[in-house]
């Protein structure tokens, strides 16, 4: 009957998804009063720190889940009546097809401006087909205009028509083809093939995200540290300028400390790029761009400032007491010292404790790196060899972690340290006089520096430890439950396969390979 058959407004149900939504109903079904102050203060989560987990369900709706069996829902899916109206079921995926002369009348105004983006972010997929290269970046730059917040665009093209589109776009791929490299010297990552932009933007993209957060917050905290305990230092000398480190050694700070952070920010990764692809909710945390926000910046804020505070007051109270003429072995290192030379093993001068705390920043700086990684390459041991059964080359079975950590980084310090000490025996300088021995004061005539050189960076990470267990305890990240999971995956495979070849392998087989 024609009265009985539904009338549907195809202009408001185009619509619908324009319409302003800000998740009230969601907000509605949690009691934030049920939060912990540790949730609010310490947890990384968003959901959890702004109580949308099932523990802070209001109880009428918890007691409504237990007896129906239903389950949370967001406001943009389908609830009970509302899943079987007729209106609902007409609603589905949606495609816009608009050509370059239709957008002649539509970009330049921005009336129409809006009520295109409007109809088309109403839409799973928009193709724009004849478009000039100015109406590809203008229809990039729509997107930018008018969605708020600004989201990151990537633009993707192969010729030279995409040059403008790739320019406008925040992120610019090129694809090396038959139609030149206009758009590959325009870009800003070039490809060879279209299939290789899945992994360029989900699991590299992530995983180079992950990295430069980590190469960024720890940038700011290594400086941080170092010119701090030179900050707390000036009161000593009633802020005369004097400078606890030697200017030479401090010049070598960020040198030293290059290389550790710089593989991590190659090399590091976080989970198997089978298992990303795998779950998709991991990539949550980095499309809110959770790992830079102000409240894992301060932090690593916080860490630095601990840091600081455990290098110098459990260095230089311990390394100065005494005065210059202190020492801590009269037998066992002091046997070396030259009885020639006055003051020889006599360790509470300003060069030999500023040595000592600045060995121990070094140290700290590397302890930190290796806890921040998410995965330590210790490779195959040769690297180098004549055999061909290793199957890679030897490049990949190099320990990187250690290479950066270990030799570019403690192994050059030393030797720098080492060779800047005896300087002044060969250039007449009363700069480099000044530090003559210095080293071999410091290392090699009292185990009470070695005793701060150990301790001193250990207590310092037990306070970054205690944190990260506390955290990953009751206040885990997704990623970190991710992870977990991985291994746990990993280890079951592992055990799987073991068990399978104790299976394969036979009685005979054995024989005859032992024959």
């Amino acid at each position: 009957d024609a009265d009985d058959e539904l009338v549907i407004d195809e202009d408001v149900l185009s619509m619908k998804s324009v319409l302003p939504s800000d998740g009230e109903e969601d907000k509605k079904k949690f009691d934030i009063g049920t939060r912990t102050a540790l949730e609010m203060a310490f947890a990384t989560d968003k959901s959890v720190r702004h109580g949308r987990l099932v523990k802070h369900l209001k109880a009428d709706v918890l007691a409504s889940i237990n007896e129906n069996g239903a389950s949370v829902k967001s406001t943009n899916e389908p609830q009970d009546a509302e899943a079987e109206s007729p209106s609902n079921s007409i609603d589905g995926p949606r495609a816009l097809v608009i050509e370059g002369a239709a957008l002649e009348h539509l970009l330049g105004d921005a009336e129409l401006e809006e009520l295109l983006f409007a109809v088309a972010n109403t839409c799973d997929s928009v193709i724009a087909c004849r478009v000039s290269p100015a109406q590809k970046a203008q229809l990039v730059q729509l997107v930018r205009r008018y969605v708020v917040p600004e989201p990151v665009t990537l633009a993707i093209g192969d010729g030279a028509n995409d040059v403008g589109m790739i320019q406008e776009a925040h992120v610019g791929v090129g694809i090396s083809g038959k139609e030149g490299q206009q758009a590959v010297n325009a870009s800003d990552f070039a490809i060879a093939q279209f299939r290789f932009l899945e992994d360029l933007t989900l699991i590299h993209g992530r995983w180079n995200f992950i990295r430069l957060s980590t190469v960024i917050l720890y940038t700011f905290y290594k400086n941080a540290v170092m010119v701090l305990c030179m900050v707390l230092y000036f009161g000593e000398t009633m802020y005369s300028g004097t400078l606890l480190f030697d200017q030479w050694v401090v010049s070598t700070f960020n040198i030293i400390s290059f290389a550790p952070i710089t593989f991590l920010g190659i090399f590091d990764r976080c989970l198997d790029k089978d298992y990303v692809k795998g779950n998709p909710e991991v990539y949550y945390p980095t499309r809110r761009n959770e790992l830079v926000k102000k409240r894992i910046a301060s932090r690593w804020g916080l860490f630095g400032l601990i840091h600081t505070l455990t290098l110098y007051f459990l260095s230089l109270p311990a390394l100065a007491k005494g005065g210059g003429g202190s020492t801590s072995a009269f037998f066992g290192l002091m046997s070396i010292a030259n009885s020639g030379r006055p003051g020889d093993g006599e360790v509470g001068d300003l060069k030999t404790i500023g040595f000592v705390i600045f060995s121990c920043v070094i140290i700290i700086m590397v302890l930190k790196v290796i806890y921040e990684s998410n995965s330590i390459i210790i490779g195959q041991f040769p690297a180098c060899t004549c055999g061909k059964s290793k199957g890679e080359g030897w490049i990949n079975r190099l320990s990187y972690t250690w290479i950066g950590n270990v030799y570019l980084s403690l192994l050059i310090f030393v030797i720098f340290m080492y060779i800047y000490s005896m300087m002044g025996q060969v250039i007449p300088n009363n700069y480099l006089l000044a530090f003559l021995g210095t080293v071999n004061h410091a290392y090699q005539t009292s185990t009470k520096n070695w005793m701060v050189i150990t301790l001193v960076p250990v207590a310092g990470m037990l306070f970054d430890i205690s944190l990260k267990v506390f955290g990953n305890l009751f206040y885990p990240t997704q990623t970190q439950i991710h992870r977990e999971i991985f291994v746990r995956r990993v280890k079951e495979q592992k055990s799987l396969s073991t068990e399978s070849n104790m299976l394969i392998k036979s009685p005979s087989d054995q024989n005859s390979v032992s024959c």
